[in-house]
């Protein structure tokens, strides 16, 4: 099977999506398919490379005003079909919705190339950066929604990673096919730490300098729709009540307001700013770590939710859209109103005062995860795959007799 992808970005460029096409796109790869990546270049104009046997045909890319790390893709419709004749895929996966998504959904399809879309996103994540107030917010959020149905309807089947992501979109009109496959986690690697420190974590801990426990860990990029702010402005209580501290691993756009904010609340002594870790190291930061914390109120899935998760760790996140589904409220976590700092520390509270809940909500973290192994995911896409070119060739076959019998 040949399969051609497209996405906004790819890693080093490390968001949830460039994380989650990377490891499928190897996935299939090492299951004997072809895949080729069609995204943003990273000095702004085109070559090619490769990842572990992934073709990846880097295109130009402009400046991305909203994340500096992650230039926006652009291309023409003939350079897109002159890749498409290239590459002969057997299916088109789009990863992205913005400008190289829609040139997908253009696509002339008149050879009837099978189609398929993931979403990553609401639209309330780009009124989050398109709009400054909550009048045109509202209205930005409602183009959104339909410029997000007109494109998914150009498709003949779109991907959702939670029931409630596809249930944000079902009441609208969209008319084709849809289907829930997780982003899925490695679960092997994220596991929860044993009765002992391992020599590994213990090295992880020094490299990164940890502070003292109790440690209230965020993973993410460090951008606004994250709300990140949230988290701080629940430190002061923490720190006067358990001297906790916050640790944030990421880089982004944001870090600079925020670490003013931490300044302005006195707090820049419990909130650590770890910047960018290794992959290889972040299973040790969980482990290493009392709680996971998130108060975005955009998250389809949240991959470093389900890390916490697997890692056995409590969860505190927002009542926002498919967080609920990974935090069941009073078992393995709480979930607490968006936009409130003091729910936010008053969850964190219960759990930090209360050792014996806190590890029993982390062992109730660890089923949930486990239904969410990066296998399962690889099958589902890959049966999807199967089942959409089967259903475009049976269209095929049975358009000849249908004009036969019209006729």
């Amino acid at each position: 099977m040949r399969i051609l992808m497209v996405s906004h970005g790819y890693p080093p460029t490390v968001s949830g999506v460039t994380l989650v096409v990377q490891k499928v796109a190897r996935a299939m790869v090492q299951r004997g398919h072809h895949v080729a990546v069609v995204t943003a270049s990273k000095t702004g104009e085109p070559y090619r490379d490769e990842d572990e046997g992934v073709q990846l045909l880097h295109i130009r890319a402009a400046f991305n005003p909203f994340w500096k790390e992650a230039p926006i893709p652009f291309i023409g419709q003939h350079d897109l079909e002159r890749i498409v004749a290239e590459v002969r895929p057997d299916i088109l996966h789009a990863q992205e919705s913005a400008f190289l998504g829609m040139q997908v959904a253009r696509l002339d399809n008149g050879a009837e190339l099978p189609r398929i879309a993931s979403c990553y996103f609401v639209p309330r994540f780009a009124a989050r950066y398109l709009s400054w107030n909550d009048e045109p917010r509202q209205i930005v959020e409602s183009l959104m929604q339909m410029y997000s149905t007109w494109f998914y309807n150009h498709f003949d089947h779109v991907v959702f990673s939670t029931d409630a992501h596809r249930a944000y979109f079902d009441s609208e009109d969209l008319t084709v096919p849809t289907s829930i496959i997780s982003n899925g986690i490695d679960v092997e690697r994220y596991r929860p730490a044993g009765a002992e420190t391992t020599d590994q974590d213990r090295e992880v801990e020094a490299r990164h300098e940890l502070p003292p426990h109790p440690r209230i860990l965020f993973v993410s990029r460090l951008a606004k729709d994250k709300e990140i702010d949230i988290l701080i402005e629940a430190m002061p209580t923490l720190w006067k009540k358990h001297q906790a501290h916050l640790l944030l691993v990421g880089r982004g756009d944001d870090g600079e307001r925020l670490r003013e904010l931490a300044a302005e609340l006195g707090m820049e002594h419990c909130v650590h700013f770890l910047g960018f870790v290794p992959e290889d190291d972040l299973p040790s930061i969980y482990r290493l770590s009392d709680l996971f914390a998130i108060a975005s109120i955009c998250e389809v899935q949240s991959l470093p939710t389900l890390q916490g998760a697997a890692t056995g760790l409590p969860l505190v996140a927002t009542d926002a859209v498919a967080l609920p589904e990974l935090v069941h409220d009073g078992v393995n976590g709480f979930l607490v109103e968006p936009g409130e700092p003091q729910d936010v520390a008053g969850a964190i509270d219960r759990i930090l005062s209360d050792p014996e809940l806190a590890a029993r909500m982390g062992r109730a973290s660890v089923p949930i995860a486990q239904e969410h192994a990066n296998s399962r995911t690889f099958d589902c896409y890959e049966n999807l795959y199967h089942d959409v070119i089967l259903a475009t060739r049976d269209r095929r076959q049975r358009r000849p007799a249908s004009a036969h019998s019209r006729a």
